[in-house]
This record gives structure tokens, sequence and C-alpha cells, in this order.
């Protein structure tokens, strides 16, 4: 292999060992008589809440033993010392300033145009797909929780900037999906006639055999994957058998049954995609991943919340008690991947570890948009020191644009300017 140095020789290993899917990371390789395993791989993913947060409750101070986080944070204490509390950061206002146009400048830092021509500019993620993909089945993981909203806002901007972070070219947003069925097919290559087959199902015989081959702490490592995988599926299963039932329901009254494919509570659609995107990247399936929770002027409801207005509305009541409590959802969506990441042992640590993951909101209040709300967790190998509060506010450097180079510039894309930068971000 020419293009080796910097690889994880995950793929090689699996076919010397006569499996056709990618596994966990596994010590065993080097005895088995395969090439040596390299460094493990890094990733990055990047999860968007919109229309901002319960400023409140969104704070931290400190760091190390003596980090302190306000009560959005109360579900990241178990893992704080691999989170980075990152406050100040912002993008020029005309870049995600008003509710139409930030999603689609949160990864650029860059203005998306007015009008009735759509033109923004590549984000962050689709640069490392673009540079990194080759090497995993998938370039990159694109997701949501929320349909594309068409048309166009009163201020001229079209919806289409309020719909996705992620751009493959400035005239290109990246079509995401919303299916958890589908992105767990597209990992997993059982788009055939085998859909309805179990993954494992298939692989039995292959798995059987690796695992007579490779040490106790490898087997115990492909057992936990084994079940992370039949665990999805299950809950697949649970939900498809679910909406079969609804729909023999609506045959019999007027209910109207939700879209096929997707989970009828938003709480069980977002838990469904963490689990995709922590499959993919325990598995090198991809290395990039976004995942877009909520739209500009979102429309989701929370009625497992005890709520029952939709997301945009309370966002005009920041202050309140129920937009504080859709903060502490999002915060804890991105707890439960983070947590689930650091539990997957690989080489001399955990996914996470290897793993930049990020969590941002465009705007801090409702109208506003004077910093970022943002979370970072995972140490890119150890590129990046975690377990600190970090604050910008009064920075010569605080645009986020710098940060997105930064993280790019650690995972082996070196670029000399990123949106509307060309500095890199101090003490990252």
């Amino acid at each position: 292999m020419n293009k080796s140095a910097g690889r994880s020789p995950r793929r090689v290993v699996l076919k010397a060992l006569g499996a056709s899917v990618a596994l966990p990371w596994l010590e065993s390789s080097r005895s088995l008589g395969v090439e040596a395993v390299q460094t493990p791989a890094k990733r990055f993913a990047f999860l968007f809440f919109g229309d901002g947060v319960h400023p409140p409750e969104w704070w931290s101070k400190g760091e190390g033993r003596n980090l302190e986080l306000g009560p959005a944070f109360t579900s990241l204490e178990s893992i704080r010392h691999k989170v980075n509390f990152i406050h100040g950061l912002h993008h020029p206002d005309d870049v995600v300033g008003g509710h139409a146009k930030g999603a689609a400048g949160i990864l650029t830092g860059v203005r998306p145009q007015g009008g009735r021509d759509i033109l923004a500019s590549i984000s962050m993620d689709q640069v490392l797909a673009q540079r990194l993909g080759e090497d995993t089945v998938l370039p990159s993981l694109v997701l949501a929780c929320e349909r594309p909203v068409s048309g166009f806002h009163e201020s001229s901007y079209s919806m289409m900037y309020a719909s996705h972070v992620s751009w493959s070219s400035p005239v290109s947003p990246v079509p995401s999906e919303m299916y958890p069925a589908l992105a767990f097919d597209s990992l997993f290559e059982s788009r055939s006639n085998r859909t309805h087959v179990s993954v494992l199902d298939h692989i039995q015989d292959q798995l059987k055999h690796v695992s007579q081959r490779v040490s106790v702490a490898d087997k115990s490592k492909i057992d936990e994957y084994t079940s992370s995988v039949r665990e999805v599926e299950q809950r697949l299963a649970r939900m498809q058998q679910r909406q079969q039932d609804e729909k023999a329901d609506a045959d019999r009254t007027d209910f109207q049954r939700p879209p096929a494919g997707v989970p009828g509570q938003l709480d069980e659609h977002a838990r469904l995609m963490c689990d995709i995107i922590a499959l993919a990247f325990q598995t090198d399936r991809t290395r990039i991943a976004t995942l877009l929770l909520t739209n500009n002027l979102s429309g989701q409801v929370y009625p497992f919340l005890g709520l029952n207005v939709d997301h945009h509305n309370y966002s005009h009541n920041w202050q309140g008690k129920e937009y504080a409590s859709i903060t502490r959802f999002w915060v804890e969506q991105y707890a439960y991947l983070v947590r689930k990441l650091n539990a997957m042992p690989e080489g001399d640590g955990t996914v996470l570890d290897n793993s930049c993951i990020m969590l941002a909101n465009e705007q801090w209040t409702a109208h506003s948009a004077p910093r970022i709300p943002l979370l970072m967790s995972g140490s890119l190998s150890g590129k990046i020191q975690t377990g600190r509060s970090l604050d910008y506010e009064n920075a010569k450097e605080r645009r986020m644009s710098s940060l997105l180079l930064n993280v790019m510039d650690h995972m082996g894309v070196h670029l000399n300017e990123f949106g509307n930068v060309s500095e890199f971000l101090p003490s990252i």
C-alpha cells in the first residue's frame, strides 16, 4: 500500500482472518502474522441543534479536579475529564445571525447567499471526507432527526440553509438520512433481498472462526461488538413492529400513522442515530459523521418532556424552564454518544480517545449570536488536552473557523486557511 502511512489496516487484518465485516480494534493481528497494527484512526463527529440555548444553565469554570459544571451539563459529570467546555467563540453575525442561515454557516464559516440562487461553501466535515474518506466504506455519514424545510424565509434566505450543516460544495448540501434502518443498512451493506436477515446471522460462522484465533481480550471485544449490533437490530425490528401495529390501528380509526421508518418519538430517534454513529466509528465504516438534531426554526416537539409546543416557539422564551429542559435534553443525547464511545476499547484507550465529538448551536439565544454554545470531547489520540473550561470571550482570536482549522490539522488535513480565517486557535 503506497498510502498506508496513517491508515488503520483494520480491513486488511480482517480480510486475512477471513471475516467480511469490519470489527473493533484487535490486539491479536500481529501474532496471527498480519500486517503490523498502526495508530488507531482519528474520527470526527458533529451534532447540531438550532435556535439557541438556555444561557443561565450553560456555564462552566476551572479544569481538572476543579472543573465545575452548570445544570445544563449534569449528564456529562461522569465523563467531564474527557470533555472541553468552550465558551466565547463566534462566527461573524453575517455568517450565522438570524434564523435562516445558521445551520449552513456553522461548519463553513462563510455567509450563505440570499435570494433564489443557492451559494454556501464546503463544510469542514466534507473537507475531511474528501481527504480521508477513501480509507473507509463510507466517506462520511450524514444523518438528521428533522426533515429538511423548503421555500424561503422572510429574510430572503432559502430554508435549505436552515436544514443542512453538511455541504459537499457551495451549491450542494449533502442529503441527510432520517431513517435509522437505512442508515444501518448503509453501514453493513445489507440493501439486497437479505435486508430482513440479521447482519450477525449472515456472518456468524466468520465471527466464530475469528474468535477462536484471537486473545481472550479480543474475544471479549468481539462479543461486546456483536451485542451492540444485535441491540440496534432488535430496536429497529421493534420499531418496525410497532409501526405495523399502529397501521393496523389506523385502519380501524382516524389515527394518522407516522412516516414509515422514522420513530414516532424524538428521544428514541436521537438515541438510535447516536447508536449508529457509535457503530460506524467502532467498526471503522466511516470516520466522519454529522447529525442534525433540529433545524433552525425547528418544529420538533417534546411530549416526553411534558411540553406541548414546538421547539422554535419555546426558544422565544429562552429564559423559561421549558426551554431549559430542551437544552438539557440535547446535551443528554450528546452525553449518551460520548459515554458509549468511551466504553469501546481501542488500542491503549477508547474510541472516544481517538475522536473529536462536537455539539454546537449556531446561536446563543433565539435571535442573538454573540457566541456559539460548544462542547468538544475526545483528545484525537492525545492531540487535544481535555477536561477544561475554555473562555475565548476576550481573546484576540475567537472565530470558530480557527477551531475547525485546528481540528482538521490534528486529523492530518493541513490547510493554510478555512472559512473566514487563516489563524489557528490558541490552546487547542
